[in-house]
């Protein structure tokens, strides 16, 4: 089975405008999915990725390139939705498929059910001996409102393989974990992983006019495909969130309420849930202390599992922990979502008697260091795994935290050469002093982790800048590097990155 993880769609360097909204496209994950879909052979192949996630646009792109039936499942009764398919088959084939053979019944009320299109589908393939893509977007959806369709896609499945019919079916799955495999049907020939976009693509899709204006909109409005702008994405990011967070009818003013109404039955826990992890990163207890209307650990670890399914939330482990380590900490994928739910769900009541300016003013802005601070180091991360090679020697091996021990670090990178980076993420409005440099260099000597390596990296991470005194520091210090958001945007929006 082939796996490929990307960002919804993005093909390198370049846009495309699709359903009004800007989208990049993945070129890995895009040219998997073609590959999977162009495969003679028959098979079902899983894209996947949490709710809004681009899932529907790539398989759009895909299956409007080859013959292919689609079938956009709605929240709707099997009659309604077995209505719906019909349809789409008599459009797309000019007939409905029926199948031929010993085993196949007439269907009690004597129009084609799920099974015989089903297997009418395989058997027209194989008929005409030319591939036929059938895609089922939202599957979990269909499962919901017809609980034998799996037990159906499987007998066709089986039918298909029997006769060598070249029938393909995708399936767009919300579910996360796992290999991609469905409970029921056989192992998918190929998984296709779609999710937020990288950090330098999220910049410049948000709508980016430099390395700083890009910084702050991927930090405040995120990487979540689903919330990119559909029209003019603002001249400055402030005003972006002005326009389309603070002012009432903004596209994302109430967003991530509508996201937990859509995805979960309890979403009053889940809100809890985000409001304290946006604060994060955090360990168990903090987590639970923070969290309200959860009345003990064991309650709420299911929720914070559902969470991570969604792709909403993650668990990190500091470097160098066995996988089934305690030692962990908790925090959101989005940064928009944690925006929202630390600077802007504590404040909102103040929009019904206040401007969406005064709202900035006086009590968002106030909260947007703190956040930008927990961000920073996410920024961080993805830099050293994308795009180290820039600024070092050799590119990023491993990324992670280390804490739990003599002291702690939100960022450690090993490189593919040997050499181990410590990093220190300062976020300040201006230029960062010596103090920051002398306490990494300190906490540095503290660690045993890396210890016995030679090129044991100091580096700084200083979005505002140095003064005359650091610069000179790090000069004098052959190893010590300074990052600033140039490094971390890219020098050109042009690249992508």
């Amino acid at each position: 089975m082939e796996e490929t993880s990307t960002a919804a769609g993005r093909r390198p360097g370049s846009w495309q405008r699709q359903g009004g909204r800007h989208r990049w496209w993945e070129g890995a994950g895009g040219e998997a999915l073609r590959e999977a879909v162009s495969a003679p052979e028959p098979g079902w192949v899983a894209v996947q990725g949490p709710l809004g996630s681009g899932k529907s646009s790539l398989l759009a792109s895909v299956l409007a390139e080859r013959p292919a039936v689609c079938l956009q499942v709605s929240p709707l009764s099997d009659g309604d939705l077995l209505d719906d398919f019909r349809g789409v088959l008599e459009e797309a084939l000019g007939e409905l498929p029926l199948p031929t053979g010993p085993g196949v019944l007439p269907d009690p009320d004597g129009r084609p059910g799920w099974r015989s299109l089903l297997l009418g589908l395989v058997d027209r393939a194989s008929a005409h001996g030319r591939p036929l893509v059938l895609g089922l977007d939202g599957w979990e959806a269909l499962v919901s409102a017809r609980r034998k369709i799996t037990s159906e896609l499987a007998e066709a499945l089986e039918r298909a393989h029997g006769r060598g019919a070249p029938l393909r079916v995708v399936l767009t799955l919300e579910s996360s974990g796992g290999d991609g495999g469905v409970e029921g049907l056989p192992p998918p020939a190929a998984v296709v992983r779609v999710g937020p976009l990288p950090l330098r693509d999220a910049g410049r899709a948000q709508g980016g006019k430099d390395a700083r204006d890009a910084f702050l909109r991927w930090a405040c409005l995120g990487d979540h495909p689903d919330h990119l702008p559909t029209g003019d994405p603002g001249s400055d990011w402030e005003e972006a969130l002005l326009r389309r967070v603070l002012s009432p009818g903004g596209d994302l003013h109430d967003a991530p309420l509508r996201r937990l109404a859509m995805a979960f039955q309890r979403p009053e826990r889940y809100g809890s849930l985000l409001r304290a992890l946006a604060h994060g990163p955090l360990d168990w207890a903090e987590l639970r202390r923070r969290t309200r209307g959860i009345e003990s650990g064991g309650q709420m670890a299911p929720y914070l599992r559902r969470l991570e399914e969604m792709g909403m939330a993650r668990t990190l482990r500091p470097l160098g922990a066995p996988a089934g380590s305690r030692n962990r900490r908790y925090r959101l994928t989005d940064p928009f979502l944690a925006f929202w739910f630390s600077s802007v769900l504590p404040v909102r009541s103040h929009l019904l008697t206040e401007s969406p300016e005064e709202v900035w003013a006086r009590r968002v802005r106030p909260r947007l260091a703190g956040h930008l601070a927990r961000w920073l180091p996410v920024a961080a991360a993805q830099w050293f795994a994308r795009h180290a090679a820039e600024r070092f020697p050799a590119a990023g091996r491993q990324v992670g935290g280390f804490w739990g021990g003599e002291t702690e670090f939100q960022v450690v990178s090993w490189l593919t050469n040997g050499q181990i980076c410590y990093v220190e993420t300062v976020w300040s409005e201006g230029p960062v002093g010596a103090q920051a440099f002398d306490d990494l260099k300190r906490r540095m000597k503290r660690t045993r982790y890396g210890i016995g390596r030679e090129a044991r990296t100091p580096v700084l991470v200083i979005p505002g800048g140095m003064d005359e005194e650091l610069r000179r520091r790090i000069g004098a210090d052959p190893l010590a590097t300074a990052l600033e958001l140039t490094d971390l945007m890219g020098s050109s929006f042009g690249d992508g990155g």
